[in-house]
């Protein structure tokens, strides 16, 4: 091998070795965008130029033992928008995708939802207050309880209303780990993804 040539490769190992140290440090500083900003212990909102969105789960927080997982949520984007059901997920810290729970799902455990619900009551944050049209909300409609409004698997957000609504997600082992999640709302401008810590 010419003196160039190894010249050349240990160029290439060093280099190699620099970016690996940075990257990890790269991807973790735009893990979550400066759209976001913490507004209450369990509470977060993010606002850029195309969605604004406010997420609460003070309950869950610290009650995440149980299948289920509840966040209060409030949107309203810039433009018409349909934001479908399989737009919203949460993103487990190991990077797993876990979709929003179906009626069904949810349908088959009402009892544990409902004592979920009601634990909750206690610790409700005022999601629609951060949206300068509070007073015009629309209901998601994505899930319903017993006597509840009719399902549907999408719903239309604008800059006039406020649509709000909660959102539930099951644990595929039963229970959420402590860790930071990734609430993500896919809309057709981009995606929003919220810091949701578990602790």
């Amino acid at each position: 091998m010419s003196q160039r040539l190894s010249r050349l490769l240990l160029t290439w190992v060093i280099c190699g070795t620099a970016l690996a140290g940075v990257t990890p440090v790269i991807a973790q500083q735009k893990e979550f965008s400066s759209a976001n900003r913490k507004i209450g212990n369990a509470a977060v909102e993010y606002r850029d130029k195309a969605i604004h969105v406010v997420a609460a789960y003070y309950h869950s927080q610290r009650n995440h033992d149980s299948r289920w997982l509840l966040i209060e949520s409030a949107l309203s984007t810039t433009e018409n928008s349909i934001i479908k059901r399989e737009n919203i997920a949460l993103r487990t810290p190991q990077g797993r995708e876990i979709p929003l729970a179906t009626q069904r799902r949810l349908g088959e455990d009402v009892k544990r939802v409902e004592q979920l619900l009601q634990n909750a009551t206690v610790q409700t944050h005022p999601v629609t207050s951060y949206f300068r049209q509070s007073d015009r909300t629309e209901d998601m409609k994505l899930f319903r309880l017993p006597f509840g409004p009719v399902v549907h698997d999408e719903f239309v957000s604008d800059r006039d209303h406020v649509a709000t609504g909660p959102l539930f997600f099951e644990a595929p082992t039963g229970a959420w780990e402590k860790g930071t999640y990734a609430l993500i709302v896919r809309h057709s401008k981009g995606v929003a993804e919220l810091p949701i810590v578990l602790e």
